[in-house]
C-alpha cells in the first residue's frame, strides 16, 4: 500500500513553459496539495530554458482556426506571463515582398479581428521610417517577447518542498480504482493521483503509448543564434528599432561590450530532429534569413557566432496544441505540442484549464467529453468548436483512441 505522501490531489508530468501553466490553474482553484514531477534538477532546463521568446497573433489568409485561437492566446499571454513581458512591438514581414499590399493587408486584418490598435499594416516607406526597415510588413504595437526560463522559474521556485519531485523520470502511467498511477524504470511508485497532468512535451507520447492511446507527435530541432558585430559595421544603420518576425525572427541588437553590439536570430526548423548540438550550419542560415528578410547585401563574414540556443519543440500535424481532458480516460489532461508558440498557448491553456476544473470541482464529477470554456473566455470568442479543435479526440476515435481522424481544417 503506498504511504500517504504519495498521494496527491493533482500529479504534472513536466517543469517547463506547459507545466507552469498548470500549476497556475491548480492554484487558481485552490488545489495546493499537487505535485510537479521532472527529470530536470529543477524547473525550465531543457527548451523552455529558452529568454527570448517572440510572441504576436497568427495572420492568415482568413480567419481560420489558427488565426482565431492565437488572436484569443496573444490576449491571454500578456496577462499570464505579464512578470516576464518585453518588448515595444513586433514587426511582421511576409514571406515575398512581389504582390504585398498595404491595403489589401488592411483589409485582411480587419476580416479577422484586428483594429488599428492591435495590428497595423505598413507600407515599404513608412516601414523604413518607423522600423528602419525597408520592406513593407504588419507592426503588431503590443507584440512583445517573453523570457520562458524566468516565467518558469517564478512560477517553480515558489513550490514547497513537497510539491517538486525533481530528477525523477516517469517511465509508465496506470488506472486503477479511480486513480492514476506514476512509476518509474523499475517499476517503483512515485506518486498516485486523481488527476494527472501530461506537460511534457514529446515525453507525453511515449507514456500515452503505455496506456495504449497514439498522440501523433514529432521533435522540430530549433536554434537560437547570438551574433556579435562591431560597432563599426555596415550592420549597425541597419539596425531594426523593434522585433521582427517572418522567415526567421530577431530582437532589437543590444550593446553587451564596448563597441560590441549582440544579436539574437532565429529559429530554424528542423523536421524530426532531436540533436541538442549546436550546427555551424544553423548558425548560416539564421544570418543568410536575416539577411533575405531585410534585403541586405551585407557581408555575413561581420556576423560573428558567439553561440546558441538549442531546443527541441514539440508539434503536432495541423500546427495546433494538445490540450484538455482526454475522452476515455477520467482524470487524464494534456498539454503538449505547443511547437513555436509555447507562450500563447501555454497561457491560453492556463486559463482554460482553470476555468474547467473550477466547474468539475462545482459538479463534483470529471468532464472529459469536452473541454468546458467558461463565461469569460466564451465572451472573448472562444466558442465550443475552437475549444474542441484542441483535444487529443480530434486524432482519435471515440473513447477508444484507436483510429487517427484527420483534422477538417
Amino acid at each position: 500500500m503506498p504511504t500517504p505522501n504519495l498521494n496527491f490531489d493533482a500529479v504534472v508530468i513536466g517543469a517547463g513553459i506547459a507545466g507552469a501553466a498548470i500549476v497556475k490553474s491548480l492554484k487558481n482553484n485552490n488545489i495546493n496539495n499537487f505535485l510537479v514531477v521532472d527529470k530536470g534538477l529543477c524547473g525550465a532546463t531543457q527548451t523552455s530554458a529558452h529568454s527570448e521568446a517572440l510572441c504576436h497573433p497568427y495572420i492568415g489568409r482568413g480567419p481560420s482556426r489558427l488565426q482565431r485561437l492565437t488572436f484569443l492566446a496573444f490576449n491571454e499571454a500578456k496577462q499570464v506571463w505579464a512578470t516576464s513581458w518585453r518588448g515595444n512591438g513586433v514587426f511582421h514581414l511576409p514571406r515575398s515582398q512581389e504582390g504585398f499590399s498595404k491595403e489589401i493587408m488592411g483589409e485582411r486584418l480587419l476580416e479577422q479581428g484586428f483594429t488599428p490598435e492591435k495590428a497595423l499594416p505598413l507600407s515599404k516607406e513608412e516601414a523604413l521610417a518607423k522600423i528602419n526597415v525597408n520592406a513593407g510588413g504588419t507592426y503588431f504595437p503590443e507584440g512583445g517577447w517573453v523570457n520562458i526560463q524566468s516565467a518558469c522559474h517564478e512560477v517553480f521556485e515558489s513550490l514547497l518542498p513537497s510539491q517538486a519531485k525533481w530528477s525523477t523520470e516517469v517511465a509508465e502511467i496506470k488506472f486503477e480504482n479511480g486513480s492514476w498511477y506514476l512509476q518509474d524504470s523499475s517499476h517503483a511508485l512515485i506518486a498516485l493521483t486523481k488527476r494527472l497532468f501530461l506537460a511534457n512535451g514529446l515525453g507525453a507520447q511515449r507514456l500515452c503509448e503505455s496506456i495504449k492511446i497514439d498522440l501523433p507527435l514529432k521533435p522540430v530541432r530549433g536554434q537560437l543564434s547570438r551574433f556579435r558585430f562591431n560597432h563599426e559595421s555596415d550592420w549597425v544603420a541597419r539596425l531594426p528599432k523593434v522585433s521582427l518576425s517572418g522567415k526567421a525572427y530577431c530582437l532589437p541588437p543590444t550593446m553587451v561590450e564596448k563597441d560590441t553590439y549582440e544579436w539574437v536570430i532565429g529559429s530554424t526548423y528542423d523536421e524530426g530532429v532531436d540533436d541538442l548540438e549546436e550546427w555551424d550550419e544553423s548558425h548560416s542560415e539564421n544570418s543568410a534569413l536575416m539577411r533575405e528578410m531585410l534585403g541586405l547585401e551585407l557581408l555575413e563574414e561581420e556576423l560573428k557566432a558567439y553561440s546558441a540556443f538549442v531546443g527541441v519543440r514539440c508539434v503536432a500535424s495541423d500546427r495546433l496544441p494538445i490540450i484538455g481532458p482526454v475522452r476515455g480516460h477520467q482524470g487524464l489532461y494534456t498539454l503538449t505540442s505547443l511547437g513555436s508558440r509555447g507562450v500563447m498557448w501555454s497561457a491560453l491553456a492556463s486559463q482554460m484549464f482553470t476555468e474547467h476544473l473550477a466547474h468539475e470541482i462545482a459538479h463534483s464529477a470529471f468532464l472529459d467529453a469536452r473541454f468546458f470554456a467558461g463565461a469569460r473566455l466564451a465572451a472573448a470568442g472562444l466558442t465550443a468548436d475552437l475549444a474542441g479543435a484542441l483535444g487529443a479526440a480530434r486524432f482519435l476515435a471515440g473513447a477508444s483512441n484507436s483510429k487517427l481522424i484527420l483534422p477538417s481544417g
